[in-house]
């Protein structure tokens, strides 16, 4: 039986698919497949979950990582493909980009990280960009963040901070949790973070045109697979015991993850910071001079940024600026 299943990836998250012409056909293949057989059905869209696409670098993007020096980090998934930058003593920040992106992602904050005293770790997450492997569940980003944690470790270098972006945040707070719990001191910023791989899930299920139960079959069968419920990786919980101090930075009209997950993650994070900003969407934000200068102000600690606004203070006409976008 074959299925030409409508892909709604894009670099960091999915989406649906622009054609209706395509999402059209896709739904009805989708309706075909899921009522003559549904244990197939969810075999290829569980696949198709944990399978990111890989995203050419671009031209800026070599001329970028073409300065720094490159290194493997050994995984169980694979090498990965990390760049230094910097001094070798300095103190690191390690970047996680997010779904179908990579590290060259951050390229605009190494230049003002190294003016800062830094020295900047990019890697590229299991199955993305020059790293090996085929496939990217969530695990395999939060054990992406560990592996390259414990690799700078190794040559006895003090790792500062974390920048995250989209589900690379998620890796970050997983791994903080569990693995890297010995790094309490740390600064995390959380760039455009998720706040629900379940919503998500949602969210892509409705893409497709996968029914609700179907959905949490997918559901069932990956946690199988990776050994561990999904609702471990809802963020508001995996943030909730975290002391390493946290600046959420999240754009009002981003429409690939709502600014209602930034604010989740804020209130959930303990004494975590926030920060929102306009005009940015999804993607901009990371070459936006502002946020990487407030990124390097937390950093530091030269800045006192606010708490997130809590519910009751949040302005509803605000929020319903961000559209229709999921909330996951």
């Amino acid at each position: 039986m074959s299925l030409a299943f409508s892909s709604p990836l894009n670099s960091t998250i999915v989406r649906v698919a622009n054609s209706s012409l395509v999402q059209l056909s896709a739904r009805l293949g989708m309706a075909v497949a899921t009522a003559l057989a549904p244990a197939w059905t969810v075999r290829k869209v569980s696949q198709r979950f944990i399978t990111p696409p890989r995203i050419q670098h671009t031209r800026p993007e070599w001329q970028s990582l073409a300065q720094g020096t490159r290194a493997s980090v050994d995984t169980p998934m694979g090498k990965l493909a990390a760049w230094r930058f910097g001094h070798a003593r300095a103190p690191v920040i390690i970047t996680s980009h997010g779904w179908g992106g990579r590290g060259a992602q951050f390229r605009e904050f190494v230049p003002a990280l190294l003016d800062a005293g830094f020295q900047v770790f990019l890697f590229d997450h299991a199955s993305h960009g020059l790293s090996e492997g085929t496939e990217a569940p969530i695990t395999d980003f939060a054990k992406g963040v560990a592996a390259v944690a414990r690799h700078v470790e190794s040559q006895h270098l003090h790792i500062a901070g974390f920048i995250g972006h989209s589900l690379g945040c998620a890796g970050i707070g997983i791994a903080l949790r569990n693995e890297l719990k010995h790094l309490e001191h740390v600064r995390v910023v959380q760039i455009a973070p998720p706040a629900s791989l379940i919503r998500y899930s949602r969210f892509f299920a409705r893409a497709l045109g996968l029914p609700e139960r179907l959905r949490a079959a997918m559901q069932w069968r990956l946690e199988q697979k990776i050994g561990v419920p999904w609702q471990e990786f809802e963020m508001p919980h995996a943030a909730a015991g975290l002391k390493a101090k946290a600046l959420v930075i999240h754009d009002q009209g981003d429409k690939d993850v709502r600014i209602d997950s930034g604010l989740a993650v804020a209130r959930a994070w303990p004494d975590a910071r926030f920060k929102r900003t306009f005009g940015l969407g999804h993607r901009k934000i990371l070459r936006d001079r502002q946020v990487i200068a407030a990124s390097i102000d937390f950093l530091l600690d030269r800045v006192e940024f606010s708490p997130p606004p809590k519910v009751d203070e949040w302005s509803l006409a605000f929020a319903s600026l961000s559209g229709t976008a999921p909330l996951y």
